[in-house]
């Protein structure tokens, strides 16, 4: 060797180094770390990478690991669930990834790890194996210049009886009237056809027709007419029958000169219409069930105001396709001539944070769509390639009269003052109108309780990986109590299933939740010279709200209740009505 040759040798470089730690039939735990290195011919050595790798090593064994005193910075858990291709077996495991800096503040290594994580779970690029997932994580490590180490630690799990990937493909009978439900309640106050039923389940007539005379008689659905071809979801509850009257109309006249309600409650699925309803006083439901023309208005009181609620109908499978929005908004509000505010109430999909449990939404979180600098509170967004990569499209709404958002200022300055400090004794009017809505929804049988898990979970359509990953806020939620937040509401087809395009809208432009794209209804609403309107919406999954169907009942509770909230402060004789026994602290209010 030339001395030339022998003083290259010499000379230190970093590295990415991997180093086993520890290794047993159920643990694996390995170390990921920037190593100046001197002699590459180190026996221990057991690969050295080539190409756009030439800076990974790879050791044998762990003798020259140097042990930190200092425990890890940050730290994040998930569980990845595969399909073993050979045996079609399902394998779980359990993933911990620590991190350690170099000379950063707390906030900065949050910040950091999570930007990390967003782009470790990309759902188009997430390994589909163990040596590509630690390739991904040398190259990260490698991009990420301000992390010194990672520590990896994988837990085999034996027992894979996780509910959260079960995939049972036999659809026996109990599944199938669950989805005519599902079908009847989408179209609603749209009825369907038998025929059409059988094609979208793809079973026979016969079949459908006798599970559809089956939830006739738990009077879940019924038939419109005597052969018994078109079928649609019953609206209330046979308890129901006594208190909530259901009238089906003929002409708008007779609706239109018995009623005179100011404000008006839009939403898009069946649960979220039951959830504003069980807000409303004295109500009184009035159908027409007419091809191209079918309409659902339920009207009653909320304190001193009349109000009229509606569900639009979906058809067809797309969400851009679904929803039969603008004439249906124009309907109504050209029946109810009187109405001065529009509130647009359910669910939508919040956008998680990994390791800030302050900006971490969880499911049950109320998110108001909320003015930003430029007063708009509602946009739909589109991501387009650009010469640095994308860039957003959008296309932004604002209400032309804020005086919901004035009333609504006083009660977001005293829940950010308040919320933190309250005893746990002390409630806001939303969660005492909660608690009211899931007592009335659950004395009609209709289960709207908060499921016992909240899990985050993110899909690998690609290689059919299910990631089920730790929330940041660990402790257990107490979702009597809703967190509220207040920023935009999006919509975005190819948003949604981007994480890393959502965290870019969630730091730029507050964007909070994605629901199912209602820029539509709207247009509708402002095209009918409505200058006032707000959006509140309950988180029920991390997508678009379309689903968790556990979560969507109670998420939809808290929307509505909130809404309910708002609507008492709109009346400037709150306190004067006898028609309620509510006394809340006008404080807050």
């Amino acid at each position: 060797m030339s001395a030339d040759q022998h003083h290259r040798h010499c000379i230190s470089r970093e590295y990415i180094v991997l180093i086993p730690l520890q290794k047993t039939s159920t643990i694996n735990k390995i170390s990921i770390e920037r190593r100046d290195i001197v002699d590459i011919k180190d026996k221990n050595i057991l690969h050295i990478g080539g190409g756009s790798n030439v800076d990974f090593i790879i050791y044998k064994n762990s003798p020259l690991i140097q042990q930190d005193n200092e425990l890890a910075q940050c730290s994040s858990e998930f569980k990845v669930f595969m399909i073993d291709k050979q045996t079609e077996k399902l394998h779980q495991e359990n993933r911990i990834l620590y991190f350690w800096f170099d000379n950063l503040a707390e906030q900065q290594s949050i910040d950091y790890t999570n930007e990390f994580l967003r782009r470790l779970f990309k759902a188009d690029e997430f390994p589909r194996d163990y040596f590509s997932f630690i390739k991904r994580l040398m190259e990260l490590l490698r991009l990420f210049s301000s992390i010194r180490k990672l520590q990896l630690e994988i837990q085999t799990q034996t027992n894979n009886n996780n509910p959260i990937y079960e995939n049972n493909f036999e659809q026996d009978a109990d599944m199938i009237k669950e989805k005519l439900l599902d079908l009847l309640e989408q179209a609603f106050p749209n009825p369907m056809f038998v025929n059409d039923l059988a094609k979208y389940l793809d079973y026979g007539d016969q079949i459908i027709f006798q599970y559809l005379n089956e939830l006739e008689d738990k009077n879940l659905v019924k038939r419109l007419e005597h052969n018994g071809q078109q079928w649609t979801r019953v609206i209330i509850s046979e308890k129901e029958e006594d208190t909530h009257k259901v009238i089906l109309y003929k002409s708008i006249a007779e609706l239109s000169n018995s009623f005179r309600p100011t404000i008006a409650i839009i939403t898009v699925n069946y649960f979220e219409k039951l959830a504003v309803d069980a807000m409303l006083e004295n109500k009184v439901t009035f159908v027409r069930h007419k091809a191209g023309e079918s309409n659902v208005y339920t009207i009653g009181k909320i304190g001193t105001h009349y109000v009229v609620s509606t569900k639009l109908p979906i058809i067809g499978r797309s969400r851009t396709a679904q929803i039969s929005t603008g004439s249906t908004t124009t309907r109504l509000l050209g029946t109810f001539q009187y109405v001065q505010h529009v509130f647009l109430v359910g669910c939508a999909g919040g956008i998680p944070h990994y390791t800030d449990a302050s900006k971490h939404i969880r499911r049950g979180d109320i998110i108001i769509g909320y003015p930003n600098e430029e007063d708009y509170v509602y946009g739909i967004y589109e991501a387009e390639q650009s010469v640095e990569g994308y860039e957003f499209v959008s296309t932004c709404y604002k209400p032309k009269n804020f005086q919901l958002y004035e009333l609504l200022k006083s009660i977001k300055e005293n829940y950010e003052q308040t919320n933190s400090s309250r005893s746990s004794t002390h409630k806001y009017p939303w969660e005492k109108f909660l608690e009211e809505g899931i007592e009335y929804l659950l004395s009609h049988n209709i289960d709207c309780l908060p499921p016992s898990n909240d899990r985050l979970c993110i899909k690998m359509e690609e290689n059919n990986e299910t990631i089920e990953i730790e929330h940041s806020n660990k402790e257990k939620k107490n979702y009597s109590r809703p967190t509220l937040r207040f920023g935009m509401i999006a919509g975005g087809k190819n948003i949604i299933t981007n994480d890393y395009f959502k965290i870019a809208l969630y730091d730029k432009c507050n964007v909070l939740c994605f629901d199912s794209e209602i820029d539509q209804v709207i247009a509708a609403i402002q095209g009918n010279r409505i200058e006032s309107f707000m959006i509140i919406r309950g988180v029920s999954d991390y997508h678009d709200g379309t689903l968790s169907k556990e979560w969507q009942p109670y998420s939809s509770l808290c929307a509505a209740a909130f809404m309910k909230t708002i609507i008492y402060k709109i009346s400037n004789n709150l306190y004067s009505h006898s028609s309620s026994d509510h006394d809340y602290d006008e404080e807050i209010l």
